[in-house]
């Protein structure tokens, strides 16, 4: 009988821990509405960055490696008589590669090593209006690859600051209209986490144009760089 009462009290005790412990997490808890913002900004590109190729190919490794410099010597001469500066014009991403070609003609067929010999040349320049021009001066000169065209802003802070502002802006006005729908007023902001920002520069990729003579010059017309941002906000009312 002592034992049977003994239970009944304590399970009494638990119920009451049970309810008092839900009542101070309902009385801590906060209503809350939870919305994204989400905004793009725009803006015309300062700097254009060309990527050009210069492929030389022979049956001799030596052969191949001569030709390409002296391509690429010739092209790096003609930019710079164009005003371009050393530190504007890079290379980069030398290579050899061969492979096993064979004489369609000789019977029984031969093979033959065939070397490539591939050299990237780089250009920064802020002159955006004669990137074409460019272009073709660099590939009358010698080079036979246009491997992409870049157009960017070198200081990308500010438009990036602003794309932030205008997803947290947007953010408040959303949870704002859903606050009125819902007849209730916002109290606070309990929390802002910034998700992503995604960046975009207008770029062009895998072009080339031959330069042979009576062809009109290269026309580029850049598109305005764009900065995406995306915000959570979190408002307790």
């Amino acid at each position: 009988m002592v034992k049977s009462r003994f239970s009944k009290v304590m399970a009494l005790l638990v119920v009451s821990v049970i309810v008092l412990s839900s009542s101070a997490y309902a009385s801590q808890s906060t209503n809350s509405i939870k919305v994204t913002g989400h905004a793009v900004v725009t803006a015309a590109p300062d700097v254009a960055y060309i990527t050009l190729g210069v492929e030389t190919k022979s049956n001799s490794a030596a052969s191949s490696s001569e030709e390409n410099a002296a391509a690429v010597a010739n092209v790096i001469a003609k930019l710079k008589e164009f005003g371009l500066t050393d530190s504007e014009i890079t290379t980069s991403n030398y290579n050899i590669y061969s492979y096993q070609d064979y004489d369609r003609i000789t019977d029984p067929q031969t093979y033959v090593t065939v070397y490539y010999v591939r050299n990237q040349l780089n250009i920064k320049t802020n002159r955006l209006s004669e990137v074409g021009k460019i272009i073709d001066l660099a590939i009358r000169a010698g080079a036979n690859q246009v491997q992409g065209i870049k157009f960017d802003l070198e200081d990308k802070s500010e438009l990036q600051l602003l794309a932030l502002k205008n997803a947290t802006k947007q953010a408040a006005a959303k949870a704002k209209a859903i606050a009125e729908a819902a007849n209730v007023e916002i109290a606070s902001l309990i929390n802002v986490t910034e998700e992503y920002e995604y960046y975009a520069p207008y770029t062009e990729v895998n072009m080339f144009r031959s330069a042979a003579a009576g062809i009109a010059d290269t026309q580029i017309n850049p598109s305005d760089v764009e900065v995406t941002a995306r915000i959570v906000a979190e408002y307790g009312f």
